[in-house]
Parts: structure tokens; C-alpha cells; sequence
């Protein structure tokens, strides 16, 4: 669901840099880690992540290992290349009844400055550059909701937790709106966002959690389909600076998300589409990571 064009590459910057504190626990992982989520009959657990923190540059490369194969060796992971290779893998979980789990894993190394993270301005510019894309699937709603729009639906205010709203198109066939429950932790060598759906929001007049197909008729025109309900999808990811080499960044994403049959009417396009979609994605994060880290002012630490 949330794997989108490039979206899902600005959404672990979705956080202000107003919540910038030193990493604590994060309550919506671990619930995660542990239950997982609801889709049909059965619960699906999010993996734990692959780089824990406080790991020696050896501990490090040997965790990289689990995701090294023969096309994917670590030397060409974590090449400073704004094509080099990623790691993407999709895996329909086994059947839940009425639910069609769906479970995507994406790991890549980019190059840059790891304080850039911390920088608003730099999750700006990948919002904006992610709803002005239209190729594929396009975010074209990011926002996180306001003390004022929380207090009127009775929210409580929750430190380092949030409320993510965002919209977007699928491979032209289906538009998604879903609000996500946040929680962020930062620390000095990690930045992880972890979200699950909100389901005080699954009837929400401004933001709610549904999802419409679109079609295109005999006149050329896109049809959009009434709202359906949409139940089914949690994620976490996860920046985490490599000791070895310097200036690396290991970015790794876990998703697990309901596909209606409605979607697709069946057909597998996560593995047909998917793969051309992150790449164009990655290597367009690369280039902004890249040059934006490049064009950071030097601070007294420099």
C-alpha cells in the first residue's frame, strides 16, 4: 500500500524536527514486533530491523549479510552510486481468509549527511517532489494533523506520536487515504518512524481510511469507484548511519498491508510494477540525499 512512487521514501522525514530527542522506545514497533496487525483472519508480524544501534563497523557488516545474495554483494550495496543495486523482496503471506496479506521489504544504502535527517527543509523538499510525481503511483496528500484537528476528534496528545494523513494513487488503479498512528524515536546514529492505521479515523469526514478503484471508460475518462473500507496496513522505517564507509546510510523499510481483490482483480502487479517503481524512487532520493548533503552550511562540529 504505502510503497507508492517514491512516497514511502520521504515518509520517515514526515516527522518536524521539533520532535528531534534522543531515541526511546517505541511502543507502536514493539507492538508490531510483537501482534502485528489484524488482516482477515489471521495477525502478521512485522520483522525486527535488519542494523540494530550501538553496533561495531564488523557487527554491522555481518547483520548486512542476511541480505547479501549472488547479485547483491555487500561491496556493491554499499557503493556511493546513485544506481547502485537495492534489495527488494515481496511475499504474499500465507491465506487469511477474506484478507490478502501482502509484506514488502526494501533495503538500500545512500550517501550523505546523516544531520541532513534532522532537517525540516529537506523534508520539504521530498514531499514536495513526491506530489508533484505522477509516475506509477503518486503521493499527493502528506500532512501530519494538527493539536487543533486531534483535540476536535477527541485524540489525546501523545509525546513523540502523531497522526500522518496521506493519499495516493496505485499503479493508476486505485486511489488510497489513510491515517496513520505514528510514534518517532531519534537517536544518534538512527532515525525510525514506525506507523500503523488508525482506526479511530475509519470514518473520518476529512481523513478517513478508504480506499476507491479507478478506471478508465470508453470516453478516456477516469472513473473513480465509491470509498470502500480500508483496515489493513502498518510499516516502520528505518535510517541507521553505517560506520564503515563514511557517509553511508543504510535506509530499510518493513510493510505489511492488506490488498482487497478489488485492487488488481487478482493480478500479482506488486512483483511486475513494484520493482521499476522503487528503483525510480531510490535513485531519486540518492540525488536529493546526495546534493542536499553537499549544500549543507558547515556547522561547528564540522
Amino acid at each position: 500500500m504505502l510503497v507508492a512512487r517514491g512516497a514511502l521514501l520521504s515518509l520517515l522525514l514526515l516527522a518536524p524536527a521539533s520532535l528531534c530527542q534522543a531515541m526511546d522506545r517505541n511502543v507502536i514497533l514493539d507492538d508490531l514486533l510483537e501482534h502485528g496487525i489484524s488482516i482477515g483472519n489471521r495477525r502478521v508480524r512485522l520483522p525486527a530491523a535488519t542494523l540494530a544501534d550501538r553496533l561495531t563497523a564488523q557487527q554491522q557488516q555481518q547483520a548486512l549479510s542476511s541480505i547479501t545474495d549472488d547479485n547483491h554483494s555487500l561491496d556493491v550495496l554499499l557503493r556511493k552510486s546513485v544506481v547502485a543495486p537495492f534489495v527488494l523482496r515481496i511475499t504474499n503471506e500465507p491465506n487469511a481468509g477474506q484478507g490478502r496479506p501482502r509484506r514488502v521489504d526494501l533495503w538500500f544504502v545512500a550517501h550523505g549527511d546523516f544531520d541532513v535527517l534532522k532537517d525540516e527543509d529537506f523534508f520539504n523538499q521530498q514531499v514536495n517532489a513526491e506530489t508533484q510525481s505522477k509516475r506509477g503511483g503518486s503521493l499527493s496528500q502528506g500532512v501530519m494533523l494538527s493539536e487543533d484537528q486531534l483535540h476536535a476528534r477527541n485524540i489525546e496528545i501523545v509525546p513523540n506520536e502523531r497522526c500522518l494523513a496521506i493519499s495516493f494513487e496505485l499503479f493508476d488503479r486505485v486511489n488510497v487515504r489513510a491515517t496513520m498512528q505514528t510514534r518517532l524515536s531519534r537517536g544518534t546514529e538512527s532515525v525510525l518512524l514506525a506507523a500503523t492505521l488508525d482506526p479511530r479515523f475509519a470514518h473520518d469526514a476529512e481523513f478517513p481510511n478508504t480506499w476507491r478503484s479507478l478506471k478508465v471508460n470508453d470516453a478516456g475518462r477516469v472513473v473513480i469507484g465509491p470509498a470502500q473500507p480500508y483496515v489493513g496496513a502498518a510499516w516502520y522505517c528505518k535510517a541507521t548511519k553505517l560506520k564503515q564507509p563514511q557517509g553511508a546510510v543504510l535506509f530499510e523499510y518493513h510493510i505489511v498491508f492488506d490488498e482487497p481483490e478489488g485492487w488488481f482483480n487478482g493480478a500479482n502487479l506488486l512483483r511486475s510494477k513494484l520493482p521499476l517503481i522503487v528503483q525510480d524512487g531510490v535513485r531519486r532520493f540518492r540525488r536529493r540525499f546526495g546534493t542536499n548533503s553537499s549544500q549543507r552550511p558547515p556547522t561547528a562540529a564540522d
